[in-house]
């Protein structure tokens, strides 16, 4: 598999010492994915689109994490996003994908005041793969748009952690149920401590402007805020983030899910198949003056035939002599799949399994409090 150029010469984007990274680190970083001038087109184009928040407003955000504003629909977006996909298919073998249609990050600096530094101590570090799967299942993935060094806003992980974490929820089986429940599990203090002691060093990673990198989902990460006193204050974050899976790896339910996906304009989790989860991101609630444009549906580029085969709208032709990608799809333990979502929901209600059961186990406290309430009235009325 390789990447083609604007001369028209394929240049192969995954090196072997890429593919030997991942296995033995969990990680690798692959330059090149995209031109400077790319990147400064499209950091333009967010740049355009943030000017709409005035008087210091800015989208809500989680460690320079935005998801509303369906930004992983915007054109911009979906431009990065179809130019990962070569990175991907050499990967997998194959250029039958789905993707996912995630959140980006852009993080201001924290010398303008809008943002804070990083604090000795404290973590976000995290692994998005639960216990009920079991091994590999995906790689993702981080387009830069602009150059990270180890004391920007970066990517942060412990170096190895993937080879463990099938290892650490078999000790650990009620943070396994945690994880199993909300689809992630964030790491203690004493959970840090077991990691480190298998060796798993934290690092800090740079990357280089149009670089991408890519990660074993088992690998724990997190995104860092800036230290202070960095090399180069005032520096912005903006990263595109990808996933993309063999489309022979969907279920019926997956494709079903992504073809309400794809027709209601909504972005996913990072998970393109076995256990899709997409919401409608909308504009949240505001007491400002200013109206926020953002797509309400999805742009010609999301809509064009390739993107339909990514998103799972139109299938592949898996008898068609061309590389399909692994044979056996990821393990998935059954017994470990406690919470589903409800067959039919509608797009907007589609949310994480966690969240969900959450809400349920609430509803059903509350349902019972009510009921014993207003059998100790009853019963006091008839003494």
């Amino acid at each position: 598999m390789w990447h083609r150029n604007t001369t028209g010469i394929q240049l192969k984007m995954l090196t072997d010492a890429n593919r030997a990274e991942l296995e033995e680190r969990g990680f690798t970083v692959i330059q090149g994915v995209l031109t400077e001038p790319e990147c400064d087109r499209h950091i333009a184009n967010y740049r355009k689109w943030l000017s709409q928040f005035k008087d210091g407003n800015w989208p809500p955000s989680k460690a320079s994490l935005i998801s509303r504003y369906n930004i992983g629909n915007f054109e911009t977006t979906w431009e990065i996003r179809l130019k990962t996909k070569s990175v991907f298919a050499q990967v997998w073998g194959t250029e039958k994908l789905l993707t996912s249609v995630d959140a980006i990050a852009i993080g201001r600096p924290p010398e303008d005041g809008e943002e804070e530094f990083e604090s000795p101590g404290q973590h976000w570090l995290h692994t998005d793969q639960s216990a009920k799967r079991k091994g590999l299942h995906a790689y993702q993935g981080g387009v830069y748009l602009e150059t990270t060094d180890e004391d920007d806003w970066t990517f942060h992980l412990m170096e190895g952690s993937h080879k463990y974490l099938g290892e650490f929820y078999e000790l650990n089986p009620k943070r396994a149920f945690k994880g199993t429940v909300n689809e992630y599990y964030y790491l203690r203090d004493d959970d840090y401590e077991w990691f480190k002691n298998k060796g798993c060093k934290t690092v800090r990673l740079p990357v280089p402007k149009g670089g991408m990198v890519l990660w074993d989902s088992r690998l724990i990460h997190a995104n860092a805020k800036p230290m202070r006193n960095r090399r180069n204050p005032g520096r912005w974050r903006y990263t595109i983030f990808c996933c993309m899976t063999p489309a022979i790896w969907a279920t019926k339910d997956d494709y079903i899910d992504r073809k309400l996906a794809f027709e209601s304009g909504s972005m996913t989790t990072h998970w393109p198949s076995q256990g899709v989860r997409f919401y409608t991101s909308s504009a949240p609630p505001s007491f400002d003056d200013d109206t926020i444009t953002f797509p309400t549906e999805l742009p010609p580029i999301a809509r064009s035939e390739q993107a339909k085969l990514l998103w799972g709208y139109t299938q592949y032709d898996f008898n068609d002599g061309q590389p399909n990608g692994p044979d056996h799809a990821p393990e998935i333990d059954q017994q470990s799949v406690f919470v589903t979502k409800f067959p039919g929901t509608p797009p907007t209600c589609q949310q994480s399994s966690g969240r969900l059961f959450k809400r349920i186990v609430f509803v059903a406290a509350g349902v019972s409090l009510f009921t014993f309430v207003v059998f100790r009235y009853i019963k006091h009325r008839n003494n």
